[in-house]
């Protein structure tokens, strides 16, 4: 059994590291979690690792803050930064699920990465944003400060995003806003919501769709989630009426 390393522990931020053979470094950040009084947990444990052939960082936030946190982005960006360079890392790229999928964002960000694979990431969580969002109110309201009240635009990236959203209303609210740029690929699963990268993990589609991020193979990205049943955007929103739902 792999242990991890505890790198940084300044609460609400815990940073953990998974050592790898290869010269790739993954930075995993944890969603909100089934519990709210625990951290949550690490996120994409074994597919982040590749079995044991890349570096991880597992990344944390007990405040549940979508990055917001006083110095919870600033620390994350330079202890991705101190581990690449302690492990030479040929290549950076950063994953997560939900809030996990909106921290991945917003570290593209503050440093350069090679690639960001975004499950259901909010586009917002900020009550005046998206007024529209009930979820996750506990941990909104604790938010005082927004540094990161928006993912960035992905034309403003300089790195390639797949970003996989789900059709039903409340992902759709979140998929909408955002931009499209051509180094982004956008992609809906309809009939399926926010569960969408555990239903994935069930049929046993998210591993290739994972890995091939993770090795930057956009063409293998693209068959992994036809296969699985995604579309890309475009052809989502000629097509809408028929696949969206009203589920949450």
């Amino acid at each position: 059994m792999t242990t991890l390393v505890e790198t940084l522990h300044e609460p609400p931020l815990r940073i953990r590291y998974m050592p790898g053979r290869s010269e790739r470094l993954v930075v995993s950040f944890a969603g909100v979690g089934s519990i709210p009084h625990e951290e949550p947990p690490a996120e994409f444990f074994r597919l982040a690792s590749t079995n044991g052939e890349n570096h991880v960082l597992f990344i944390s936030d007990q405040s549940r803050s979508w990055m917001n946190a006083p110095g919870i982005a600033d620390l994350t960006a330079q202890t991705v930064r101190q581990t690449a360079a302690a492990i030479g890392a040929a290549r950076v790229v950063a994953i997560g699920n939900s809030m996990g999928g909106s921290a991945a964002l917003i570290l593209a960000a503050l440093m350069p990465l090679d690639g960001v694979l975004a499950i259901v990431p909010q586009y917002s969580v900020h009550p005046r944003i998206m007024p529209d969002e009930p979820r996750w109110e506990r941990f909104r309201e604790q938010i005082t400060d927004w540094p990161f009240a928006t993912v960035p635009e992905p034309a403003g990236l300089n790195c390639p995003l797949t970003v996989l959203h789900g059709a039903t209303a409340g992902e759709l609210i979140h998929a909408d806003r955002f931009g499209q740029a051509p180094n982004m690929m956008h992609f809906i699963f309809p009939g399926l919501g926010h569960g969408l990268a555990r239903k994935l993990r069930g049929a046993g589609y998210l591993e290739p769709i994972v890995t091939n991020a993770i090795l930057g193979r956009p063409r293998r990205v693209r068959l992994s989630v036809r296969t699985a049943g995604g579309m890309n955007r475009h052809r989502f929103d000629r097509t809408r009426n028929t696949h969206s739902s009203r589920r949450h």
